[in-house]
């Protein structure tokens, strides 16, 4: 192997070479993963599960509003699986837990909650590769409408795509996944639903990087 050699100056100024390690690392750790984890994430689905814990309510029925954040083309593009939870006020336990699959424009009507009285609770919201957004001490009751945009101005941040259900945590290994699929057409890794994985993709992802969800 031919040795390589720093000037002085390069070594005072390490920002030089500073980008190609950071990619050198990136690429071994896409290695790594390709390795030791394997399989895709999976296709969405319109309704994946139901989970009631609670039984002594007779339900209400409610309608909800998510928007995924910087998808293209920005109009009439909103749909995505949506994984709600109904929870006691101050609690990170689900009462109640749906996936459903929003419209276009990132509506779903007829949410029913089965199980459970109207009254306050937490309600969250997970997109299939966005972070958790909650609405703490909210009351539902039948015909209400639970809008997790704030009038349209909070998108659910984009990111988390390194399991069915994501860890609710934007990091390297949602990065790597991504980079994995690149010039594919793997639905979550696709974060601005133009139909390509691409360096967009990639950089909507770099933006939230150690971003958190809601718990």
């Amino acid at each position: 192997m031919p040795a390589i050699a720093l000037s002085l100056g390069e070594i005072r100024n390490p920002h030089r070479w500073k980008l190609p390690v950071l990619l050198g690392a990136l690429l071994c750790g896409l290695w790594i993963f390709n390795v030791f984890i394997p399989g895709k994430a999976d296709v969405e689905q319109a309704i994946i599960s139901i989970t009631i814990t609670n039984t002594s309510g007779s339900g209400f029925t409610l309608n909800l509003i998510a928007a995924p954040e910087k998808r293209v083309p920005s109009a009439n593009n909103d749909d995505t699986r949506l994984e709600i939870e109904v929870r006691a006020q101050g609690s990170s336990t689900a009462l109640y837990r749906q996936v459903v699959r929003t419209s276009s424009g990132g509506t779903f009507s007829g949410f029913t909650v089965s199980g459970l009285s109207a009254g306050t609770y937490d309600i969250t919201a997970k997109g299939y590769s966005h972070l958790r957004k909650k609405k703490a001490s909210i009351t539902l009751s039948t015909g209400a409408t639970i809008d997790f945009t704030s009038s349209g101005t909070d998108k659910l941040l984009s990111g988390d795509v390194n399991s069915s259900s994501g860890d609710n945590l934007v990091n390297g290994i949602d990065l790597t996944l991504i980079i994995g699929d690149l010039t594919g057409s793997t639905e979550r890794y696709d974060l601005n639903r133009d139909s390509v994985v691409n360096g967009i993709d990639l950089t909507n992802a770099i933006t939230n990087l150690t971003q958190t969800g809601d718990t």
